[in-house]
């Protein structure tokens, strides 16, 4: 319990250093530190220019959204994920890296908005096809309290502000019942294990018959948007897709 309170307490300081910061000093590239033009306060424009590029040149699964310029996948002879299919807006890659950081470990709340508003027009139109509800995958309360906010839920809503759709943000359709440890080092079968029973649906009446598109950061294996396509699932989704800014 105790590392649980210094790490709140990193957090909270983190996030007013970032603020501080930000007020006494010029905007600069949260990927590379040079200027940020003046209509852009992340990113300067020859990250974003890597990152058209990055989107650009993705030869991506249409169904599990891995690059296949790097990762070869067997999902045309077996899937066995419960969610359709997952859109990877970009390949993982140095500069994701850094914004997905910073938007989970640096209190860069806004960044998490800026990059769902800026690279949501970038998800193909077909892809909303019949789609409802946009589920966040949800953080434990405890994590959420010392981040101070869910970043794929920002992250969401600034994807929805840049598209004129008929979709509705639903945060709270999904719960995440148990804290468990980060992933970052797990493997899948490990990942499955941690998250087993992780996640609930408490109102199962919101997602029932609903086409749903769960919306993560980063995906890597794929337990985590599973685990969660799950419970939607058995709680009556009629369907469930992914969205996420990038795929490792």
């Amino acid at each position: 319990m105790q590392h649980k309170k210094i790490a709140f307490v990193k957090s909270i300081l983190r996030r007013c250093l970032r603020n501080a910061a930000g007020f006494f000093f010029p905007s600069l590239c949260i990927s590379c530190d040079n200027s940020c033009s003046s209509n852009n306060p992340w990113l300067c424009a020859e990250c974003l220019s890597r990152l058209r590029i990055n989107h650009e040149e993705r030869t991506p699964c249409p169904r599990c959204g891995q690059d296949r310029r790097f990762t070869t996948c067997a999902c045309e002879y077996a899937w066995d994920f419960p969610f359709e299919k997952i859109y990877s807006i970009f390949s993982f890659d140095d500069i994701v890296k850094k914004v997905a950081h910073a938007f989970k470990y640096d209190g860069l709340k806004s960044l998490a908005f800026f990059s769902g508003k800026e690279f949501g027009p970038l998800v193909p139109s077909d892809f909303w096809n019949s789609a409802d509800l946009m589920v966040p995958v949800p953080l434990h309360l405890l994590r959420k309290l010392g981040r101070g906010y869910n970043q794929a839920e920002c992250f969401a809503a600034g994807i929805l502000a840049s598209e004129n759709r008929s979709i509705t943000l639903c945060a709270n359709a999904l719960r995440r019942k148990r804290h468990t440890k980060t992933q970052t080092a797990l493997t899948r079968a490990q990942r499955l294990r941690n998250l087993s029973n992780a996640f609930c649906v408490p109102r199962p009446a919101l997602v029932r018959g609903k086409h749903i598109v769960l919306v993560d950061d980063i995906v890597t294996t794929g337990a985590t948007t599973g685990q969660c396509s799950r419970a939607l699932l058995d709680a009556g989704a009629s369907t469930v897709r992914v969205l996420s800014l990038a795929r490792d």
